[in-house]
């Protein structure tokens, strides 16, 4: 491995497919998941609050294709890794599934780039009512009511620019009370545990598969004064014991599937599981499940072709 380097692996692909490929790249490891679709970066141009600068938008781009973005440690540009993720995109076909144009690209990007390249587009924002996601670098006068998050998300998913995110965390608004065990499944960032913790939750559990965004999330934590409250660890719900009146996770939809026994046994009478990450043409096979798990819809929203499913035991 190139200490302090990571290969870069970009695929672009069709809407339609974006949650697919972001599934292979979570299974073969790819961290640090970034989506970029042309149509949200427009989206956020036209409802600019803070003056932003945005990049600038080619029309001829919207709903044609969306890069898929993560990264993997070291050089690994040659790797079966790589070859097996370009593989399984082509494959996406064979399921119904038009990956086109299918384009992956790799590139050896330095850590510091990685993690820090992307901060002139990344500004303060307000989500739902209270939420302000406000990143650590930037300066903020809040209202008295206004909830302030300080998020660095450096190499882990999870700004509240993406809209499974931003669903979630208008979900925690209207649900966290206080002393409330809430269970983060897929932390990503931390974003969701800290709206979570200063809504007024007792306590928080965190947990992601990825190394690399369990060190961010606990950064946040630490940043944010809530080490006491929110605890994070590497791994699966599997993992966490006890029961919570609340769980969210910001996945793929497959590993909402995987994790919903799970979610079940965890959950207390009544309380709620907030799942996110669903792309709309799978919004019926969730909605059959959650059924199946015993879990009834009470709220369902969606943005952009993305679907989050509010359900209660």
């Amino acid at each position: 491995m190139v200490d302090g380097y990571w290969t870069m692996v970009k695929v672009t692909t069709s809407p339609e497919a974006v949650e697919a490929v972001t599934g292979i790249f979570m299974d073969v490891g790819v961290g640090g998941l970034e989506i970029d679709d042309p149509r949200i970066w427009q989206e956020y141009a036209k409802n600019n609050r803070y003056g932003e600068i945005y990049p600038k938008i080619d029309p001829s781009s919207l709903c044609t294709s969306v890069d898929i973005i993560g990264y993997l440690p070291g050089d690994v540009r040659n790797s079966d890794v790589v070859t097996r993720i370009g593989e399984r995109v082509l494959a996406l076909s064979e399921i119904g599934l038009n990956p086109a144009p299918a384009l992956l690209n790799t590139a050896l990007v330095e850590e510091r780039d990685w993690a820090y390249g992307w901060r002139d587009y990344y500004h303060t924002q307000r989500i739902g009512e209270r939420l302000i996601i406000k990143p650590t670098w930037e300066v903020f006068a809040a209202d008295a009511n206004d909830v302030v998050l300080d998020i660095d998300p450096g190499m882990a998913f999870g700004t509240g620019e993406h809209e499974t995110t931003r669903l979630c965390l208008i979900q925690l608004e209207q649900l966290v009370r206080p002393e409330y065990i809430v269970y983060d499944i897929g932390t990503g960032s931390g974003i969701l545990s800290l709206a979570a913790a200063k809504l007024g939750a007792a306590r928080v559990v965190a947990c992601d598969l990825d190394p690399v965004a369990v060190k961010v999330a606990q950064d946040n934590t630490a940043q944010n004064g809530l080490a006491a409250r929110v605890s994070v660890h590497q791994g699966s719900i599997a993992g966490i014991q006890g029961k919570a009146d609340l769980i969210v996770a910001n996945i793929v939809t497959d590993v909402i599937l995987d994790i919903l026994p799970a979610v079940t046994e965890r959950l207390v009478p009544g309380g709620h599981f907030v799942a996110s990450g669903i792309i709309e043409r799978r919004r019926d096979e969730v909605a059959l499940a959650l059924e199946g798990a015993a879990l009834s819809i009470v709220v369902e929203e969606s943005d952009s072709g993305w679907v989050c499913m509010v359900s209660r035991l």
